[in-house]
């Protein structure tokens, strides 16, 4: 779901400010979100922090979504 950032929205969203949505929930905490003009993309960390969402983010973005999905998976077996 990569969309390329463009510098000129970017300077809209200066003024205006970012308007995020939220694109996935990783899990009760985490989300990752996309800003609907410079298509900017974020994440929060799971102390509330906004984060840029880089490689690092993505792979551990992935790894809390598979450990949420066990979770999930386990408690609906029990």
């Amino acid at each position: 779901m990569k969309q390329s950032f463009s510098l000129l929205k970017s300077i809209g969203c200066a003024f205006k400010g970012h308007q995020y949505v939220v694109t996935h929930v990783v899990n009760e905490r985490v989300q990752e979100y996309c800003c609907t003009g410079c298509k900017k993309e974020i994440t929060n960390d799971i102390y509330g922090n906004l984060q840029p969402l880089d490689a690092l983010n993505e792979r551990i973005n992935k790894a809390l979504n598979e450990l949420a999905i066990k979770k999930n998976r386990r408690s609906i077996a029990a």
